[in-house]
């Protein structure tokens, strides 16, 4: 089991060992921005809840293009989270904020162009020394999250029920990594080669973080549906 579930396990026990006389908790399953995902809820106070869950999506854009270069992309979502809702007077109007664990990532490969040529950091660089570029961007590991919401699926009178959440996950600057896939005998499989390929590569990486730089605030909104036990 990876720290993160530890942390979410022992965090769901505490709320539930802390209000003895209470324990009411509610599943749900949902999806949004965040992909499809599964939720705990645990009844802390009158106004107050608990909420752990996990997430998930994959979404490919083939032929997208990044900084003069054209990629075969994946997004692969995946996120956990442990939230505390704050109902005011107790009713399903909510305020919420906690932690996402955030192992979202991006994650290409490079399409050769038609020319031969790869624009690598500002420099023409042939396709038959370079091969393909592996690329991955990934972000923050723990971010926070603020947002608002309806529903309380452990509210009394009622099993099943409705929720919907609208928030933002402040998930940092992305960060590029390029791997070069060179082909054995390339002139470029030496160190003094590679180590000026490596310069254009780092170039290269800081381009492509500028591009993804408006993405450091994501956009998170779901619906969801509940059964309290």
């Amino acid at each position: 089991m990876t720290k993160t579930k530890w942390t979410l396990a022992g965090a769901t026990l505490f709320c539930l060992a802390a209000a003895p006389g209470q324990a009411q908790v509610a599943i749900a399953g949902k999806a949004g921005s965040l992909g499809l995902g599964l939720e705990l809820t645990v009844k802390v106070s009158p106004q107050v809840n608990a909420r752990f869950g996990a997430n998930g999506f994959n979404y490919t854009d083939d032929h997208r293009e990044v900084s003069g270069i054209e990629y075969d992309a994946t997004a692969k979502l995946r996120t956990g989270t442990a939230l505390l809702d704050w109902h005011p007077g107790g009713h399903g109007f909510r305020l919420t904020g906690g932690v996402v664990y955030n192992d979202t990532r991006i994650e290409g490969t490079s399409l050769p162009p038609a020319s031969g040529l790869y624009d690598i950091g500002g420099v023409p660089v042939p396709v038959a020394l370079v091969g393909t570029l592996s690329a991955k961007i990934d972000f923050n590991p723990s971010v926070p999250y603020v947002g608002l919401g309806w529903g309380n699926a452990v509210a009394p009178g009622k099993k099943v029920g409705f929720y919907a959440d609208a928030g933002v996950m402040f998930q940092g600057r992305g960060r590029a990594t390029l791997t070069p896939n060179i082909p054995a005998g390339s002139p470029l499989d030496n160190p003094t080669a590679r180590a000026a390929l490596d310069i254009l590569l780092r170039r290269e990486e800081s381009e492509i973080e500028d591009k993804v730089a408006d993405y450091t605030v994501y956009p998170v909104v779901s619906l969801g549906l509940s059964f309290r036990f």
